[in-house]
């Protein structure tokens, strides 16, 4: 199944779809520079969380990838972290990241705010 770009959605839109996929979800990745800086906000939440890996991400040089099995601990942060897509502040909300179930990814957050869903097709 393919991802498709679903452009700007209401916050109460939003915050259903997250909830939903969050439900859905197993796993998690999320995406920042290996360093401190805008980009990297929520690295030191995620990075406590249970049975969590680092690794080098090859989207961005000098970036990794946090990944980690979706538990409640880690779906309350997300729900906590990601409260709006229509008004935010770039140095309090995530960059990149990636919700899978079964491996594949069902929804996706690029650059703050482009969403990308799993198609039903």
């Amino acid at each position: 199944m393919a991802r498709e770009y679903v452009g700007p959605v209401p916050d109460a839109q939003w915050r259903l779809l997250l909830t939903e996929s969050l439900d859905r979800a197993d796993e998690f990745r999320v995406h920042m520079p290996d360093g401190d800086g805008p980009l990297s906000f929520g690295r030191t939440e995620f990075m406590k969380l249970p049975a969590v890996q680092a690794r080098p991400w090859s989207g961005m040089a000098d970036a990794i990838e946090i990944a980690g099995p979706m538990s409640s601990a880690a779906k309350d942060l997300f729900l906590r972290l990601e409260v709006s897509i229509e008004s935010f502040d770039p140095e309090r909300k995530l960059w990149d990241y990636e919700l899978l179930t079964g491996g594949t990814v069902t929804l996706s957050i690029g650059d703050y705010h482009d969403l990308m869903v799993q198609s039903l097709d």
